[in-house]
């Protein structure tokens, strides 16, 4: 079986705007390429970030399809950089939205929470409480929480595997949301595609990993992200990829070396954990 193709971060945002955009507009595929003047085979391509669309023929279509002036500065300021291995999207606008799209391409989804729960795990207070702390506007707040309920939803449909690796630091603090929580936690590692998996502390070359999200297509890494208040991150270096790769691996390992670590969350194990 082929290895699955790795495509730039920018190439995938374009596409799914492309495809998007056209959609918002009840225009078929082929409609749209005989107005243009391609293939619809090579509009397709395009718009699934197969091939890499130029420049002049993103212009095109979005002129076409006569979009805001804001999501056309987006789209185009992103196809100028195609060709890039890596990117880091501060667009409040469209926070989540690549990163929902790296979601659907992938067969499985690893998540890294060395402080706090991830995020699809988190019950709305924890979420909320989050929130605060991190003093966001209003806007991204309501963006944020609405991308993590798009995707709570996605993972209880069950479309793909996920494996949460958290670190038992993530247990402690918010004593008066903790039983909810931990009970939230619980439920979701009773769901036959959610692995959960509690990383005890451990050595200091372990400890200075920081968060990260790892998406997988047959087993394969295609991008890993690395979110922050004010951006996401997006690599799909293979280098790197393989270094993250490798790195949740030996995570996974130290979780089931430790007796502490269990898959199916016991209240035993979650009390002595948080405790």
């Amino acid at each position: 079986m082929p290895k699955p193709v790795i495509c730039s971060p920018a190439t995938v945002a374009v596409s799914s705007s492309l495809r998007e955009a056209r959609e918002r507009r009840r225009i078929g595929l082929r409609r749209l390429a005989g107005k243009i003047g391609v293939r619809p085979a090579t509009l397709s391509a395009w718009e699934l970030g197969v091939r890499v669309a130029p420049a002049t023929a993103v212009a095109w279509i979005l002129g076409y399809l006569r979009v805001e002036s804001a999501e056309y500065d987006r789209v185009m300021a992103l196809a100028t950089h195609a060709g890039d291995a890596n990117l880091i999207d501060s667009s409040d606008a469209q926070l989540g939205h690549l990163l929902w799209t790296y979601e659907q391409l992938s067969s499985r989804v690893v998540e890294w929470a060395p402080s706090g729960i991830p995020e699809l795990l988190q019950t709305r207070a924890y979420a909320e409480r989050v929130l605060d702390k991190a003093v966001v506007e209003d806007d991204r707040r309501d963006m944020e929480q609405l991308s993590r309920q798009v995707r709570q939803q996605a993972l209880d449909r069950g479309d793909r595997r996920y494996l949460f690796l958290v670190g038992d630091q993530a247990l402690h603090g918010m004593d008066d949301l903790r039983n909810e929580q931990i009970e939230h936690i619980r439920a979701a590692a009773q769901l036959q595609h959610v692995t959960v998996r509690i990383v005890p502390p451990t050595e200091t070359a372990l400890k200075s990993i920081g968060a990260f999200t790892l998406f997988e297509d047959r087993s394969d890494p295609i991008v890993v992200v690395l979110r922050h208040h004010h951006c996401n991150t997006y690599l799909t270096d293979r280098k790197l990829l393989s270094r993250y790769h490798d790195t949740a691996r030996t995570l996974l390992r130290r979780a089931f070396d430790e007796s502490a670590s269990t898959s199916a969350l016991s209240a035993s194990a979650l009390i002595r954990a948080a405790g």
